[in-house]
Parts: structure tokens; C-alpha cells; sequence
């Protein structure tokens, strides 16, 4: 498979100028979400914060019929690719993308989903590269950042959609009550069964209700996907990562 891009069954995903790798758990993250809002009709409108090379919002878009997405995107690279990924995509009429920090962007609408998968390292050192550091440590995005834009974008029975590491997961969680925005759904990504939980995805919403746990392990002993990995991901990937094979 060429570095350039990566080939799924109706789009790719041009990454080779900002180096923001299409990595499995945001693949993971892109599937769950895209199952979970295909319970319901089909959202107004959909927000993607840093939406990198426009991944989860291409797989949004593919599950999706009616759905408006607007993705913002801080990198100038990231933001260049997704908008020529969004531009060779069949979904391009309902795929808008702006280049803006989420602390600066202005919408005249209100979103019934928001998701993102933010910053994660907020106290590991900086590498050599701007971009990467963008995409991958928290100093332009705080957590008390991204609340601030939940509260101001997301509607009032809308959901929210956050991937993040185990640490960053819990600390958002117990900040998000105090802004009145409550955990509706956790569920815990382990790469095998046993090993320490790799990530944590979650569902907010702005109604106390029952808070559901799951958990999702990607793949088996023999390092092949397990079956429910595959069953979220099978829309999307192509052939040569069916476990079967």
C-alpha cells in the first residue's frame, strides 16, 4: 500500500504532506461514532474539531445521507489535505472544512453532533516537527478550550464524541460535570484482551442520564482483528485487512 494515502472501499486519505498518519484507533473511533448516530436520522449538522486529513469526516459523510459536516482544522498542511480530500470524495456537496482554531471559529449554526479527537500529550516534551507537535500535543487546544466550544456549538439534545488516552479521558470527564456536560456512553479500547487500555471513547450529552460502559478489543492472541472490530470497520477497509484472509 503506497505511504501517500490510505485506500478505503469509497475514499483515501491523502497524508503525505503534514505526516498525520491515518492511525486504528482514530479508525476505530471514525466506525463507532458512524454506528452510533445510524441508530437515529440522520443528524442536521455535524462538527468535526481538528479534524487532521479529514478522516472522521469522510466516515461520517459515508454513513450518512443528509448530514452537513464542517470540520476545523488549526494545521495549514492538515487543513489543505482534508480540503482536497473532501473535494475527490463522493460526499463533497455535504463536506465543508475550515482552517481556524475551534477557539476562533464562528458558525451561524448549532451542531447536533460534535466529535474530535484532540491533542493528546499535554505535559510530554516537543518534537522537531511544528506540524506534528499541532496534532499531537495539547497547547493549542486545552481541555477547558474544547468544554467552552461544546457548550457554545453543541445543540441541546446534541451528542458528544471524544477519543482520548486513559489519563486525558478520566480528567475530561470530571471537568466536563462542572460544565454541566455529562458522560452518556465510556467504552475502553485495548489493543489484545489483558493488556492495559490503549484508549477510551465517550458520548456526552447535556443530560444526567445512566452512563453505559463497553469495551472493544481490536485484536486476537494471534494479532488478527477480532470479530467485533471487523463488524464496525468492514464498511470501510478494503479486503487485505479482512482477518479471514
Amino acid at each position: 500500500m503506497p505511504n501517500a494515502y490510505f485506500q478505503f472501499q469509497q475514499f483515501k486519505i491523502d497524508q503525505a504532506k503534514s505526516g498525520m498518519k491515518v492511525t486504528t484507533d482514530a479508525c476505530l473511533f471514525g466506525a463507532w461514532v458512524a454506528s452510533e448516530i445510524s441508530r437515529q436520522d440522520d443528524p442536521n449538522r455535524i462538527l468535526d474539531i481538528g479534524t487532521g486529513t479529514g478522516l472522521l469526516s469522510l466516515m461520517l459523510a459515508q454513513r450518512t445521507k443528509h448530514s452537513i459536516i464542517d470540520a476545523v482544522e488549526i494545521n495549514e498542511l492538515a487543513f489543505e489535505e482534508a480540503q482536497s480530500n473532501f473535494k475527490q470524495s463522493d460526499w463533497k456537496e455535504r463536506l465543508n472544512v475550515y482552517q481556524s482554531a475551534i477557539q476562533n471559529f464562528v458558525s451561524d449554526h448549532k451542531y447536533d453532533i460534535i466529535i474530535s479527537n484532540p491533542p493528546f500529550f499535554a505535559q510530554s516534551q516537543k518534537g522537531l516537527s511544528e506540524s506534528k507537535n499541532q496534532a499531537l500535543h495539547a497547547s493549542d487546544l486545552l481541555a477547558e478550550e474544547l468544554l467552552i466550544s461544546i457548550g457554545k456549538f453543541l445543540t441541546e439534545n446534541g451528542s458528544f464524541y471524544l477519543l482520548f488516552p486513559e489519563r486525558e479521558m478520566d480528567q475530561f470527564i470530571e471537568l466536563a460535570e462542572t460544565g454541566k456536560l455529562y458522560l452518556r456512553k465510556l467504552v475502553t479500547v485495548r489493543n489484545k484482551e489483558g493488556q492495559n487500555v490503549f484508549r477510551k471513547m465517550a458520548t456526552f450529552t447535556f443530560r444526567n442520564e445512566k452512563t453505559a460502559f463497553e469495551e472493544k478489543i481490536i485484536r486476537r492472541p494471534d494479532g488478527k482483528y477480532t470479530d467485533g472490530f471487523w463488524s464496525l470497520l468492514k464498511s470501510y477497509y478494503l479486503d487485505y485487512n479482512n482477518p479471514s484472509l
